[in-house]
């Protein structure tokens, strides 16, 4: 009898349930004040333009917020802590601040896998496409077919390019500098993104400064008089720790009954 391919894949080591965000500093804001302000507000926002569309942001701020996105990777909770490693190149560093949800979650909320493309020279066949339509849409030539048959102009922030561009990404080596992150199996959300806390699977920061995190949560939205009750049953991980801690965290054993040597 022919197995589901849902119970098949949940045997994948390799292959995520979950999506993680991680923060990082940002125009003076540190990565932690940037998550606080994450379960303060119930809101990721969607501050840095990514994708292929970067000429297009450049023509108008309507048109740039079509190109701001929120972004997840989908690496497995265990291997999170290689996100947070000073990488060679990389631009910026993630740090061990952040929050994880279901990919099924984020399916329904319009996020997206990010796709990559080989930009190598002589490999740019799908690149080359895709620049095209982002140029044409620059330079005001988007149309679309409307009911009646006939061609209709589209403004750059409602073209298709604009729509697609946020998903696409370039990967290899086109002159002397090589782009590979396709390791990090990125997915989006353009625009800001409102995520609620029994929307969470985990909430990530080192393990040194889960009371102290949750506290300033407690005296921030008390701040603001509102509930903190909820606040309790936010799971806290350690993006540094292995799968074993992760869940046992998760299934909320005594830290007495954690590892192989009693208290």
């Amino acid at each position: 009898m022919p197995k589901s391919i849902t119970d098949l894949l949940q045997r994948r080591s390799d292959l995520s349930t979950f999506l993680v965000h991680l923060t990082r500093r940002f125009r003076g804001g540190e990565a932690r004040d940037n998550l606080l302000s994450i379960l303060e507000t119930h809101t990721l926002e969607a501050r840095s333009v990514y994708g292929m569309g970067k000429r297009l942001a450049r023509l108008d701020e309507e048109t740039k917020k079509s190109q701001l996105v929120v972004c997840y990777t989908e690496t497995p909770l265990e291997h999170v802590w290689m996100m947070c490693e000073d990488i060679e190149n990389r631009p910026g560093r993630f740090a061990p601040y952040g929050l994880a949800v279901t990919k099924t979650w984020a399916r329904r909320h319009s996020v997206n896998p990010v796709w990559y493309l080989d930009m190598t020279r002589g490999h740019d066949w799908l690149t080359g496409p895709v620049d095209d339509l982002v140029d044409l849409a620059r330079k005001g030539y988007a149309n679309r077919i409307a009911s009646d048959g006939s061609l209709e102009s589209l403004a750059a922030k409602d073209s298709q390019a604009a729509k697609i561009a946020p998903f696409i990404e370039q990967m290899g080596k086109p002159v002397s500098i090589r782009k590979e992150w396709w390791w990090e199996r990125e997915w989006r959300h353009v625009g800001d993104q409102i995520i609620l806390w029994q929307d969470l699977v985990a909430v990530f920061a080192p393990e040194e400064d889960h009371e102290p995190l949750m506290i300033d949560v407690r005296e921030r939205l008390q701040a603001l008089s509102r509930a903190t009750g909820d606040i309790d049953e936010i799971n806290l991980l350690d993006p540094r720790w292995g799968l074993e801690r992760m869940i046992a965290s998760l299934a909320r054993v005594p830290a007495s009954d954690v590892g192989p040597f009693p208290f």
